[in-house]
Protein backbone atom coordinates (compact mmCIF):
# COMPACT_ATOMS: atom_id res chain seq x y z
CA UNK A 1 0.00 0.00 0.00
CA UNK A 2 1.38 3.40 -1.01
CA UNK A 3 1.10 5.89 1.84
CA UNK A 4 2.24 9.48 1.92
CA UNK A 5 3.88 10.62 5.12
CA UNK A 6 1.14 12.09 7.27
CA UNK A 7 3.19 15.20 8.05
CA UNK A 8 4.33 15.96 4.50
CA UNK A 9 2.13 17.42 1.75
CA UNK A 10 1.78 15.33 -1.34
CA UNK A 11 1.54 18.42 -3.56
CA UNK A 12 1.75 21.53 -1.39
CA UNK A 13 2.17 25.05 -2.73
CA UNK A 14 2.94 25.44 -6.44
CA UNK A 15 4.67 28.14 -8.42
CA UNK A 16 3.01 30.09 -11.23
CA UNK A 17 1.82 29.42 -13.84
CA UNK A 18 0.69 26.18 -12.20
CA UNK A 19 -2.57 25.90 -10.30
CA UNK A 20 -3.11 23.31 -7.57
CA UNK A 21 -6.67 21.99 -7.91
CA UNK A 22 -8.01 19.68 -5.21
CA UNK A 23 -11.36 18.02 -4.61
CA UNK A 24 -12.55 16.43 -1.36
CA UNK A 25 -15.90 15.07 -0.28
CA UNK A 26 -15.97 16.12 3.38
CA UNK A 27 -18.56 13.50 4.35
CA UNK A 28 -21.57 15.20 5.88
CA UNK A 29 -21.72 15.53 9.65
CA UNK A 30 -23.92 12.91 11.33
CA UNK A 31 -24.38 11.99 14.97
CA UNK A 32 -21.78 9.41 15.98
CA UNK A 33 -20.27 8.23 19.29
CA UNK A 34 -17.15 10.10 20.38
CA UNK A 35 -14.07 8.69 18.67
CA UNK A 36 -16.02 7.01 15.88
CA UNK A 37 -14.02 7.33 12.61
CA UNK A 38 -17.00 9.02 10.95
CA UNK A 39 -17.60 11.58 13.72
CA UNK A 40 -16.89 15.10 12.50
CA UNK A 41 -15.39 16.03 15.88
CA UNK A 42 -12.92 13.17 15.40
CA UNK A 43 -12.04 14.15 11.81
CA UNK A 44 -12.21 17.93 11.89
CA UNK A 45 -8.58 18.65 12.77
CA UNK A 46 -7.37 16.14 10.19
CA UNK A 47 -9.38 17.85 7.45
CA UNK A 48 -8.04 21.28 8.43
CA UNK A 49 -4.46 19.96 8.62
CA UNK A 50 -4.77 18.29 5.22
CA UNK A 51 -6.10 21.36 3.43
CA UNK A 52 -3.87 23.89 5.21
CA UNK A 53 -0.72 21.90 4.46
CA UNK A 54 -1.60 21.18 0.83
CA UNK A 55 -2.35 24.86 0.11
CA UNK A 56 -4.58 24.33 -2.95
CA UNK A 57 -5.19 27.23 -5.29
CA UNK A 58 -8.77 26.02 -5.69
CA UNK A 59 -10.41 23.43 -3.44
CA UNK A 60 -13.77 21.86 -4.28
CA UNK A 61 -15.75 20.35 -1.43
CA UNK A 62 -18.88 18.24 -1.33
CA UNK A 63 -21.31 17.31 1.48
CA UNK A 64 -20.41 20.36 3.57
CA UNK A 65 -22.98 21.19 6.22
CA UNK A 66 -22.81 24.71 7.61
CA UNK A 67 -20.91 23.85 10.84
CA UNK A 68 -18.35 21.92 8.81
CA UNK A 69 -17.92 24.78 6.36
CA UNK A 70 -17.38 27.18 9.25
CA UNK A 71 -14.87 24.84 10.92
CA UNK A 72 -12.90 24.43 7.71
CA UNK A 73 -12.88 28.10 6.74
CA UNK A 74 -11.94 29.16 10.27
CA UNK A 75 -9.27 26.50 10.60
CA UNK A 76 -7.39 27.24 7.39
CA UNK A 77 -7.56 31.02 7.77
CA UNK A 78 -8.82 33.96 5.78
CA UNK A 79 -6.39 33.45 2.89
CA UNK A 80 -9.09 31.28 1.29
CA UNK A 81 -12.46 32.69 0.26
CA UNK A 82 -15.31 30.19 0.58
CA UNK A 83 -18.04 30.12 -2.08
CA UNK A 84 -20.42 27.41 -0.86
CA UNK A 85 -24.13 26.87 -1.39
CA UNK A 86 -26.58 24.32 -0.02
CA UNK A 87 -28.67 22.22 -2.35
CA UNK A 88 -32.20 23.22 -1.30
CA UNK A 89 -34.23 26.06 -2.80
CA UNK A 90 -33.03 28.49 -0.14
CA UNK A 91 -29.35 27.60 -0.44
CA UNK A 92 -29.36 25.68 2.83
CA UNK A 93 -28.58 22.06 3.58
CA UNK A 94 -25.76 19.96 2.22
CA UNK A 95 -23.42 22.24 0.26
CA UNK A 96 -20.92 22.03 -2.54
CA UNK A 97 -18.59 24.77 -3.57
CA UNK A 98 -15.05 26.05 -3.77
CA UNK A 99 -12.48 27.67 -1.55
CA UNK A 100 -10.18 30.01 -3.45
CA UNK A 101 -6.67 31.14 -2.55
CA UNK A 102 -7.13 34.91 -2.63
CA UNK A 103 -3.38 35.51 -2.63
CA UNK A 104 -3.40 34.09 -6.16
CA UNK A 105 -6.90 34.52 -7.59
CA UNK A 106 -9.72 37.04 -7.44
CA UNK A 107 -13.34 35.90 -7.48
CA UNK A 108 -15.15 37.96 -10.13
CA UNK A 109 -18.41 36.01 -10.46
CA UNK A 110 -20.35 33.40 -8.48
CA UNK A 111 -22.97 31.16 -10.05
CA UNK A 112 -25.02 28.09 -9.22
CA UNK A 113 -27.12 25.70 -11.26
CA UNK A 114 -29.57 22.99 -10.27
CA UNK A 115 -28.66 19.73 -11.94
CA UNK A 116 -32.11 19.34 -13.43
CA UNK A 117 -34.20 20.23 -16.45
CA UNK A 118 -34.62 23.64 -14.80
CA UNK A 119 -31.04 24.59 -13.93
CA UNK A 120 -31.95 28.14 -12.96
CA UNK A 121 -34.52 26.99 -10.41
CA UNK A 122 -32.70 26.28 -7.12
CA UNK A 123 -33.68 23.05 -5.43
CA UNK A 124 -35.31 21.56 -8.54
CA UNK A 125 -34.97 17.83 -9.21
CA UNK A 126 -35.11 15.73 -12.37
CA UNK A 127 -34.09 12.35 -13.75
CA UNK A 128 -34.93 10.36 -10.62
CA UNK A 129 -32.48 11.97 -8.20
CA UNK A 130 -32.83 11.07 -4.54
CA UNK A 131 -32.19 14.69 -3.53
CA UNK A 132 -31.68 18.01 -5.29
CA UNK A 133 -28.25 18.16 -6.87
CA UNK A 134 -26.43 21.30 -7.95
CA UNK A 135 -23.19 22.82 -9.15
CA UNK A 136 -21.43 25.91 -7.87
CA UNK A 137 -19.09 27.86 -10.10
CA UNK A 138 -16.75 30.80 -9.77
CA UNK A 139 -15.11 32.85 -12.47
CA UNK A 140 -11.59 33.61 -11.30
CA UNK A 141 -8.90 36.00 -12.40
CA UNK A 142 -5.40 34.63 -11.90
CA UNK A 143 -3.51 37.75 -10.92
CA UNK A 144 -0.14 36.17 -11.79
CA UNK A 145 -0.84 34.93 -15.32
CA UNK A 146 -3.72 37.25 -16.22
CA UNK A 147 -5.81 34.22 -17.15
CA UNK A 148 -9.54 34.23 -16.43
CA UNK A 149 -11.05 30.78 -15.89
CA UNK A 150 -14.07 28.94 -14.55
CA UNK A 151 -13.88 26.59 -11.57
CA UNK A 152 -16.87 24.30 -11.01
CA UNK A 153 -17.64 22.05 -8.04
CA UNK A 154 -20.42 19.47 -7.97
CA UNK A 155 -21.63 16.15 -6.58
CA UNK A 156 -23.53 13.85 -8.91
CA UNK A 157 -26.43 11.70 -7.78
CA UNK A 158 -25.69 8.44 -5.99
CA UNK A 159 -28.85 6.59 -7.11
CA UNK A 160 -29.68 7.38 -10.73
CA UNK A 161 -27.23 6.62 -13.58
CA UNK A 162 -29.54 8.59 -15.88
CA UNK A 163 -29.26 11.63 -13.62
CA UNK A 164 -25.48 11.36 -13.54
CA UNK A 165 -25.31 11.28 -17.33
CA UNK A 166 -27.76 14.13 -17.87
CA UNK A 167 -26.04 16.18 -15.16
CA UNK A 168 -22.68 15.69 -16.86
CA UNK A 169 -24.19 16.83 -20.16
CA UNK A 170 -25.49 19.95 -18.43
CA UNK A 171 -22.07 20.65 -16.93
CA UNK A 172 -20.58 20.34 -20.40
CA UNK A 173 -23.02 22.95 -21.72
CA UNK A 174 -22.21 25.29 -18.82
CA UNK A 175 -18.49 25.07 -19.59
CA UNK A 176 -18.98 25.46 -23.33
CA UNK A 177 -21.28 28.47 -22.95
CA UNK A 178 -18.83 30.18 -20.57
CA UNK A 179 -16.23 30.39 -23.32
CA UNK A 180 -13.54 30.10 -20.64
CA UNK A 181 -10.91 27.51 -19.82
CA UNK A 182 -12.38 25.48 -17.00
CA UNK A 183 -11.64 23.06 -14.20
CA UNK A 184 -14.49 20.79 -13.06
CA UNK A 185 -14.02 19.04 -9.70
CA UNK A 186 -16.47 16.54 -8.30
CA UNK A 187 -17.51 13.46 -6.50
CA UNK A 188 -18.88 11.87 -9.66
CA UNK A 189 -20.42 8.83 -7.92
CA UNK A 190 -19.29 6.88 -10.99
CA UNK A 191 -16.02 5.34 -12.03
CA UNK A 192 -13.47 7.30 -14.04
CA UNK A 193 -14.10 6.56 -17.71
CA UNK A 194 -17.80 5.80 -17.24
CA UNK A 195 -20.66 7.48 -19.10
CA UNK A 196 -20.69 10.86 -17.25
CA UNK A 197 -16.95 11.27 -17.70
CA UNK A 198 -17.25 10.36 -21.38
CA UNK A 199 -20.07 12.85 -21.89
CA UNK A 200 -17.80 15.64 -20.67
CA UNK A 201 -14.90 14.36 -22.73
CA UNK A 202 -17.07 14.70 -25.84
CA UNK A 203 -17.10 18.48 -25.32
CA UNK A 204 -13.41 18.69 -24.47
CA UNK A 205 -13.52 18.47 -20.67
CA UNK A 206 -11.34 15.50 -19.81
CA UNK A 207 -9.91 13.71 -16.80
CA UNK A 208 -6.57 15.15 -15.74
CA UNK A 209 -5.38 11.75 -14.49
CA UNK A 210 -4.60 10.40 -17.95
CA UNK A 211 -3.11 13.69 -19.12
CA UNK A 212 -0.55 14.15 -16.36
CA UNK A 213 3.18 14.09 -17.01
CA UNK A 214 3.69 12.50 -13.60
CA UNK A 215 1.55 10.56 -11.15
CA UNK A 216 2.62 11.08 -7.58
CA UNK A 217 0.63 8.02 -6.45
CA UNK A 218 -1.00 4.96 -7.96
CA UNK A 219 -4.63 5.31 -9.01
CA UNK A 220 -6.76 4.21 -6.07
CA UNK A 221 -10.41 3.80 -5.25
CA UNK A 222 -11.41 7.10 -3.69
CA UNK A 223 -14.33 5.87 -1.62
CA UNK A 224 -12.29 4.12 1.04
CA UNK A 225 -14.77 4.37 3.94
CA UNK A 226 -12.00 4.87 6.55
CA UNK A 227 -10.22 1.71 5.43
CA UNK A 228 -6.99 1.10 3.55
CA UNK A 229 -7.57 2.28 -0.04
CA UNK A 230 -7.45 -0.31 -2.80
CA UNK A 231 -6.25 -0.08 -6.39
CA UNK A 232 -8.97 -2.48 -7.55
CA UNK A 233 -11.75 -0.08 -6.53
CA UNK A 234 -12.99 2.75 -8.78
CA UNK A 235 -11.78 6.31 -8.60
CA UNK A 236 -15.08 8.18 -8.32
CA UNK A 237 -13.62 11.59 -7.43
CA UNK A 238 -11.67 13.60 -9.95
CA UNK A 239 -10.48 16.84 -11.50
CA UNK A 240 -11.37 17.46 -15.14
CA UNK A 241 -10.06 20.30 -17.30
CA UNK A 242 -10.65 21.75 -20.72
CA UNK A 243 -8.37 21.12 -23.66
CA UNK A 244 -5.27 23.26 -23.60
CA UNK A 245 -4.56 22.78 -19.92
CA UNK A 246 -1.14 21.29 -19.37
CA UNK A 247 -1.27 18.80 -16.49
CA UNK A 248 2.04 18.19 -14.76
CA UNK A 249 1.10 16.15 -11.68
CA UNK A 250 -1.83 14.23 -10.21
CA UNK A 251 -2.32 12.30 -6.99
CA UNK A 252 -4.81 10.51 -4.78
CA UNK A 253 -4.11 11.39 -1.16
CA UNK A 254 -3.83 8.67 1.46
CA UNK A 255 -2.63 11.10 4.10
CA UNK A 256 -3.88 10.64 7.66
CA UNK A 257 -2.91 13.75 9.64
CA UNK A 258 -2.53 12.78 13.26
CA UNK A 259 -3.29 9.21 12.26
CA UNK A 260 -6.90 10.10 11.38
CA UNK A 261 -8.65 9.63 8.04
CA UNK A 262 -10.03 13.07 7.11
CA UNK A 263 -13.06 11.63 5.30
CA UNK A 264 -14.57 8.46 3.93
CA UNK A 265 -13.37 9.77 0.54
CA UNK A 266 -9.80 10.43 -0.50
CA UNK A 267 -8.76 13.80 -1.87
CA UNK A 268 -7.70 14.03 -5.51
CA UNK A 269 -5.13 16.57 -6.69
CA UNK A 270 -4.13 17.96 -10.08
CA UNK A 271 -1.42 20.49 -10.84
CA UNK A 272 -2.09 22.21 -14.14
CA UNK A 273 -1.36 25.31 -16.14
CA UNK A 274 -3.90 27.18 -18.22
CA UNK A 275 -1.22 29.41 -19.72
CA UNK A 276 -1.06 33.18 -19.81
CA UNK A 277 -3.83 35.37 -21.17
CA UNK A 278 -3.31 35.88 -24.91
Amino acid sequence: MHRQADDRPIIGPVAAPDLHCMTLNLRRQVRRPAGHPDAWEHRRDAVVALVASEEPTVLAVQEALRPQAVDLATGIGDRWEAVLLGRDRYGDGEAVGVLVDTERCTVVERRSWALSRRPLRPGSRSWGTAFPRHAVGVVLDDRVTGRRFLALATHLDVVSPWARLRSAELLGRIVTESGLPAVVMADWNSAAGSAPWRALAEVGVTDTWGRASRRETPELGTYAAYREPRADRPRIDGVLATAGAEVSRVAVSTRRPGGVWPSDHLAVHAVLSLGAEA
